[in-house]
C-alpha cells in the first residue's frame, strides 16, 4: 500500500443538474439524485491543507471540469446549459474532500487524457 501525493474529491450532481438533464434528454431513463450520485467522478487534485483551498482549485478550474462532466453525459451541446458560469457549476455540483488516498498497487499508473475520449 502507498500513499499517493494527492486529494481526492469526489464531484457530486445536485438536484439542480439532475433537472437539467431530464430536460436535456427526453429519452433518459427516470432517473433518481441518488442513483446519479452513486457512481461520481472523482479527481485527484494537488494536496491542499484546508478544504477550502481545494475548493478554490475547483473555482479555477471549474470549466474544463463543468464541460468533462456535461460531455459524460452524451448531451448534443446546443443541449448543454446556457449557464455555464462558476455559480452555475456550484449549483449543479457539490464536492467531498478526501485528503487520505491510497493506492493498493505497484503497478504504473495509465494516463490517458479525458477529452480524447469523451468528445
Amino acid at each position: 500500500m502507498y500513499f499517493v501525493d494527492r486529494t481526492a474529491v469526489v464531484l457530486k450532481p445536485t438536484a439542480n443538474f439532475l433537472a437539467w438533464l431530464k430536460q436535456a434528454d427526453e429519452n433518459m431513463p427516470d432517473l433518481t439524485l441518488e442513483q446519479i450520485r452513486s457512481n461520481c467522478s472523482v479527481f485527484l487534485v494537488p494536496q491542499f491543507d484546508e478544504p477550502e483551498a481545494v475548493v478554490s482549485y475547483f473555482d479555477e478550474h471549474y470549466q474544463t471540469i463543468f464541460e468533462a462532466e456535461i460531455s459524460g453525459w452524451d448531451i448534443p451541446r446546443s443541449q448543454w446549459p446556457a449557464d455555464m458560469s462558476l455559480k452555475a457549476f456550484w449549483e449543479y455540483f457539490e464536492v467531498e474532500i478526501h485528503d487520505m488516498v491510497l493506492d493498493m498497487e505497484e503497478a504504473e499508473l495509465n494516463i490517458t487524457p479525458v477529452f480524447d475520449n469523451m468528445m
